[in-house]
């Protein structure tokens, strides 16, 4: 093969890969870049971004249909990648943030996720991240025009995460008993809507990769698997802080709500005297009630995985990419906060993830490269919440070399999520359906050789 498809070879394949980063299920981000492995020269270096735009919104809420706007948000991806060695030896240093989520759902009626029962917590918002550092060494051996590799290394990951749940706190008990009896004379109840917010996190903990590939040069062939190990994050604490997120009111048996100045006014008519000094002693909207609360969580997973990825030369100046992904989503079943023992759910239930992809990669001169791909992802959502259906997506890239040092990457996706509900009979705490969804993504990367 001449040198041109060779170089081919090395520089399309993360073009594909690079593109694709949304398409990975449940809470997957950025993968680590072994892919550096394979350069020729002695030192490689790349940094990367990419953006990504899953717009997933609910069409209906407990059976009513409406506008309630995206509660998925967008992200970037950072990745960074250092590798030194030789055709025999090679090892590369990594960064990457490997699984994140975010849920912004204060567009809903309420401001909040429905109450799973009434009287309980209501998730306004949750965000966690973890980051990933490692090193993945390759050993190989060359003969009769083929290259043989194992593949090894460990990781390090943490976990962070913040949350904020919305209440109401019965005051009741803290009335005079006059005040108690008149209010449950009228079926009334002295509530303070609360904000308990939760911020904890975790060391890193430590696992692993290991791996093989074979390559015929000539041909531009490359088969590599890539198994990541599972991690348990089993010590996530942190505090916690509980605020006033609204002024007191009364509600009484009907449902009807009455700001305090109203409800004093409507017990007054039934002879009953509010003193202006309990009233002027009520916690108002963003009084910081307490702080310092211990918070912690139960154990959150990041799934093991195992990784095909393929390449081969079809014709000049031309490759046939393929990349396979399966990811043990099904180990994911719920994630529960606790702030001074108050709990907060969240269900997931999923299935195991796959992925896949195919895609052609070709040079269209000495410095300029491309690949256009398609892709699907097994939705892992099975009914306890609908983020994640079936996702199918086109994507593209462009490598751009000017010289033998320096490359440009830049890669866009567009993906189509299919329809999805979760019901309370399938672990949900609510019902709820999406409809169809867009995705985008962009991604860019830098690498530099020496």
């Amino acid at each position: 093969m001449s040198g041109f498809k060779a170089r081919l070879a090395q520089t399309t394949f993360l073009v594909l890969l690079g593109a694709t980063a949304a398409q990975a299920g449940g809470f997957q981000r950025g993968t680590a870049d072994t892919d550096v492995l394979y350069d020729a020269t002695p030192f490689s270096t790349r940094l990367g971004f990419t953006y990504v735009n899953p717009a997933r919104g609910f069409d209906r809420v407990n059976g009513v249909s409406g506008d309630f706007g995206d509660y998925t948000g967008n992200y970037m991806i950072p990745s960074a990648a250092l590798k030194l060695g030789n055709d025999t030896v090679a090892c590369v240093g990594n960064y990457v943030e490997s699984f994140a989520a975010e849920g912004d759902y204060s567009s809903l009626p309420g401001g909040a996720q429905p109450a799973a029962f009434p009287g309980g917590s209501r998730v306004r918002d949750l965000e966690f991240d973890s980051n990933e550092i490692s090193a993945t060494c390759r050993v190989s051996y060359a003969t009769n025009g083929m290259r043989f590799s194992l593949l090894g290394g460990v990781f390090g990951e943490d976990f962070n995460f913040n949350g904020t749940s919305l209440a109401n706190r019965n005051l009741g008990a803290t009335l005079p008993g006059s005040l108690q009896a008149a209010l449950g004379s009228v079926g009334g109840q002295l509530l303070l809507p609360v904000a308990l917010t939760a911020d904890t996190s975790a060391d890193f903990t430590a696992g692993f990769r290991i791996g093989a590939a074979f390559e015929i040069p000539e041909i531009a062939l490359r088969a590599q698997v890539l198994y990541r190990s599972e991690v348990e994050h089993d010590d996530i604490t942190g505090n916690g802080t509980l605020v006033a997120s609204n002024n007191a009111f009364v509600q009484l048996a009907d449902g009807r709500q009455l700001s305090i100045p109203t409800a004093a006014a409507f017990l007054a008519q039934q002879g009953i005297t509010v003193p202006p000094s309990l009233i002027a002693a009520l916690p108002t909207g963003g009084t910081v009630l307490a702080g310092n609360l211990p918070a912690f969580q139960n154990t959150a997973t990041s799934p093991q995985s195992l990784y095909v990825n393929a390449q081969t030369g079809i014709a000049e100046g031309t490759l046939l990419l393929a990349s396979f992904r399966w990811t043990d989503w099904s180990s994911n079943r719920e994630v529960i906060t606790t702030v001074a023992g108050n709990s907060s759910t969240s269900p997931y239930y999923w299935d195991d993830g796959y992925t896949a992809t195919i895609g052609i990669g070709r040079a269209f001169n000495e410095n300029v490269s491309g690949s256009v791909s398609i892709g699907y992802d097994s939705g892992v959502s099975t009914g306890a919440e609908t983020t994640y259906t079936d996702l199918y997506t086109l994507s593209g890239g462009l490598a751009l070399k000017n010289n033998d040092w320096a490359e440009l990457r830049v890669g866009g996706l567009i993906g189509y999520w299919t329809d999805g509900e979760q019901r309370r009979s399938d672990g949900a705490l609510f019902d709820a359906d999406v409809g169809n969804d867009w995705v985008y993504a962009a991604n860019v990367s830098l690498k530099l050789t020496f």
